[in-house]
């Protein structure tokens, strides 16, 4: 009996893990409420978002995809990258596309001290150009990997950032095939989804060829890509959610 229940508990996490079905959402809203997870909203904006760059390599093609949908973005941006490729930076922005924050290095973040956790998180700040408040009316944080302890969360907070995640994540740095990443976010489309996607991954292909797909079946259901932070324009206050 022991043995069915732990064989049916892994399945269960497993269906959750690769499913991300959106029932369980919820209890995760519940546990980490300081945890931007999607926005509350009756209009058919969906937010897109990709991490890990700016990369010569994927980034321009992903730019190149989203001017032809008319789509719009934001881009978590690792510092040492940004800083690496600052005309990469300033495409993204001069295309009308928005920044964040994905640390000053890749790589878990979780075991940095405090005085390590402000200097990455500031490093990034400064290579992305976050540091001018003016430059973004909303500064956003998407920790590497998906992973910070609360202290690094409320540090965070304490410097003007939301921490983001998202609720439509086809998991594409494992490589799986296009289509799971096209059912994955077509699946999970829904007014105010989060989706996550990666383009400074070591290969981005697999991401770059499911793209086209995912635009052209959300303009077909109505619903417009939009950055992060203009999906949050449109949802509840701060305090609200």
């Amino acid at each position: 009996m022991l043995l069915i229940s732990l064989g049916l508990g892994v399945a269960l996490a497993l269906f959750i893990f690769w499913a991300e079905p959106l029932f369980a959402l919820g209890a995760l809203e519940r546990l980490t409420p300081q945890l931007l997870y999607r926005v509350r909203t009756d209009h058919k904006l969906v937010a897109l978002s990709f991490d890990d760059g700016p990369v010569p390599i994927f980034t321009p093609q992903v730019l190149d995809i989203l001017e032809t949908y008319h789509a719009k973005a934001t881009f978590f941006l690792i510092g040492e990258r940004a800083a690496r490729n600052p005309e990469l930076v300033l495409r993204i922005k001069s295309a009308g596309h928005e920044v964040g924050n994905h640390y000053s290095r890749n790589g878990p973040m979780v075991f940095d001290s405090d005085r390590e956790f402000l200097m990455n998180l500031e490093r990034a700040e400064a290579a992305a150009g976050l540091s001018d408040r003016s430059a973004s009316r909303t500064k956003l944080f998407r920790p590497p990997g998906g992973w910070a302890r609360p202290r690094q969360v409320e540090l965070a907070r304490q410097r003007g950032y939301i921490t983001v995640l998202g609720d439509a994540y086809p998991h594409d740095p494992m490589r799986p095939p296009v289509w799971y990443i096209r059912w994955l976010v077509e699946k999970n489309l829904a007014p105010g989804t989060i989706i996550i996607l990666h383009d400074g991954i070591s290969s981005a292909t697999r991401t770059i060829q499911a793209l086209p797909g995912i635009l052209a079946e959300g303009c077909r259901r109505g619903f417009s890509f939009v950055s992060i932070g203009e999906l949050m324009k449109h949802g509840p206050a701060c305090d609200e959610r």
